[in-house]
């Protein structure tokens, strides 16, 4: 059996037309990767700090330690595949509809992927955790409190990225704070969350509220003016896999985790060895990735 070339291009073009509309939420919550490798090295640098001044009676300067670390993700191969009598695959329904369903379902697909991934990360060991310079103390996750800097150095403290507040404006605030006063691991506040680049992402169950307290012109009962408005660019909401009241606010600018897309979404159009049947298949490689520092994300694991 020869395929009708004029009902497979229609395929073929619904499915190409269905990924440029459902442009995946994953999109707007964190930097997408393209990097065509056999495995993704994202690396980080324990580098620069608090400077030291330099004056008239300075005579020398303290090195500090510089350490590096690297996380390795390994690619992750989906397929869908479905099979349709060969008299079925030439109605105007089936051309109409398999390519965009086939989009939709592997933007759909590559959605959860990055969402568990965010989910996962309470309990995800963090790719940094050990004792020793530029790690973020022994057994932590990538979503924690107690994350070390400068640890065994001068001015070694901690820092939290983890809340367990239910979601609401004063939480919201209070995520914001935490990532303004973050620090580096030479100890350098970083000052995020104050680029108007933030992504708030939460359940359905607060998909309503969100938007009221990013979107809304004033703020609380004294009806003051809503700075977090100008902040938070994105509210998206995602049905989470476990806890529907989990939450997360992500700099995008920073983006500890995302999704990396190493072969974006195909279909391919084939007939059955017995000449039956069309196999419609859609394929692409991704993988959810973090990289070996936590600072640009905080995520309230509401209980």
């Amino acid at each position: 059996m020869s395929l009708n070339l004029e009902a497979v291009s229609r395929v073929q073009r619904a499915f190409v037309a269905g990924l440029a509309e459902r442009t995946g939420d994953y999109a707007v919550c964190c930097q997408v990767l393209d990097a065509d490798s056999g495995e993704l090295q994202l690396g980080s640098l324990a580098a620069g700090g608090l400077a030291t001044e330099v004056n008239t009676s300075t005579t020398s300067v303290s090195a500090a330690n510089m350490a590096s670390k690297t996380a390795t993700i390994s690619k992750q191969a989906y397929v869908l595949k479905h099979t349709v009598p060969w008299a079925e695959f030439n109605s105007d329904f089936t051309l109409d509809q398999a390519g965009l369903k086939m989009a939709n379902a592997s933007q759909q697909n590559i959605n959860k992927q990055f969402f568990d991934g965010l989910e996962g990360l309470f309990s995800a060991a963090h790719p940094a955790a050990g004792t020793g310079i530029g790690e973020v103390g022994a057994a932590k996750t990538f979503i924690d409190t107690g994350l070390a800097y400068l640890q065994t150095e001068a001015g070694a403290g901690t820092q939290d990225n983890l809340l367990t507040s239910a979601f609401s404006e004063s939480a919201l605030d209070t995520a914001i704070q935490r990532l303004q006063n973050y620090k580096d691991q030479r100890g350098l506040p970083l000052n995020m969350g104050l680029n108007g680049n933030l992504c708030l992402v939460v359940g359905p169950k607060n998909r309503k509220s969100a938007g009221e307290v990013v979107g809304s012109m004033l703020s609380g009962a004294d009806m003051q003016t809503n700075t977090l408005r100008a902040l938070v660019a994105d509210v998206v909401s995602f049905p989470f896999t476990t806890d529907e009241d989990d939450w997360f606010l992500i700099d995008r600018t920073q983006s500890p985790c995302g999704i990396w897309i190493k072969e974006a979404p195909t279909l391919e159009i084939r007939p059955s060895d017995d000449g039956i049947f069309v196999n419609i298949v859609a394929k692409w490689v991704s993988a959810f990735y973090t990289r070996p520092y936590e600072y640009g994300i905080i995520g309230s694991n509401v209980g």
